[in-house]
């Protein structure tokens, strides 16, 4: 058994499975084991189940109580592909091997939403700070997570006033259509259309959103486009030492600003708009900028409403399974 309880408690299981990486961890009860948490590249691995098995042998982990993972994708059923990543994740293949007597599968900002409530105050960064808030009471339990990572997605939190209850409203927001405004948006909405048939909000606020996006104002403005990563195009565009990376982030940060502004329109989240994604914290300076605010609010009539949320950035990447946890089904 894991070699950190010398009482050889049983534990449950807890994973965070993305398109590019996965988080996983032990818990006793709804209680994250720290020791345990690890990350693993998925490239390395040619299945879910691979990995699991990688992971417990390394926890010296035989069986397991229970098991929660969040998956990014739309979740229906005992058996789930992954959107950005050709793995089957299947119930019982996960009871086959970790032992556990229950397994429950989650959309991945699903887990996200239900951490929301119990994520440690040193994990979270203030982007926009609400002083006075003018909403009733009953309204300030909603709330938002929504985030560029290998895609695009968000949920709301709605909880009751003791925090007993929680209900989670999930979505595919990535593939959503693309909000257009103006001309050089429609130029790249027909540039993504041609690729893809369609132009999703996913296609631009995503890792590989953002290198697309690079591409195409590089070939807009006959540059040569430099073979950069989504992390290597943020980091550049945030030193501001590359005028083609800044302007595609200043896009790419102009997109997440609408979508998040019209995503806050259907949700109302007064209790707070939570952001995460690897994407979005890599752009974290930029989404300071009051340019980020400007276009978040830009909702004509309902402008005055748009400035009573809160926002947050998600600092951590193990926060999903804070959520996990807490879904874990009863042994």
């Amino acid at each position: 058994m894991y070699p950190n309880n010398p009482e050889n408690q049983r534990f449950s299981i807890v994973a965070d499975v993305g398109g590019t990486n996965t988080r996983i961890a032990l818990t006793t009860g709804a209680q994250i084991q720290q020791a345990s948490v690890q990350h693993f590249a998925n490239d390395k691995f040619n299945s879910f189940e691979q990995l699991l098995r990688s992971y417990l042998k390394s926890q010296q982990v035989i069986s397991c109580e229970s098991a929660c993972i969040a998956i990014a994708t739309a979740v229906n059923g005992s058996s789930v592909r992954l959107t950005n990543r050709d793995w089957l994740i299947d119930r019982d293949s996960i009871a086959n091997i970790s032992g556990a007597k229950q397994v429950k599968l989650i959309n991945d900002y699903e887990a996200l939403a239900l951490s929301l409530n119990d994520i440690p105050a040193a994990q979270l960064t203030p982007l926009v700070e609400i002083k006075d808030m003018r909403h009733s009471p009953q309204t300030s339990f909603k709330k938002m997570v929504l985030g560029a990572g290998t895609g695009f997605n968000a949920a709301q939190l709605i909880s009751d006033p003791e925090n007993l209850n929680q209900q989670v409203n999930c979505a595919e927001c990535g593939h959503m259509t693309l909000p257009i405004t103006n001309l050089q948006e429609l130029k790249l909405r027909d540039y993504l259309a041609a690729r893809h048939s369609r132009a999703s909000v996913e296609r631009v606020l995503s890792g590989r959103g953002l290198v697309q996006l690079y591409q195409w104002l590089c070939t807009e403005k006959k540059l040569s486009a430099r073979d950069l990563s989504a992390a290597q195009i943020a980091e550049s565009a945030c030193a501001d030492d590359d005028p083609a990376t800044r302007e595609s982030a200043a896009i790419f940060c102009r997109f997440f600003a609408r979508v998040a502004g019209d995503l806050a329109l259907a949700y109302l989240p007064y209790g707070g708009i939570y952001l995460s994604g690897g994407v979005t914290r890599g752009l974290a300076p930029m989404l300071r900028e009051a340019a980020f605010m400007a276009e978040f609010t830009a909702k004509g009539r309902q402008s005055q409403l748009m400035q009573s949320f809160n926002i947050q950035l998600i600092t951590s990447d193990n926060t999903a399974l804070i959520g996990c946890a807490a879904a874990l089904p009863n042994p």
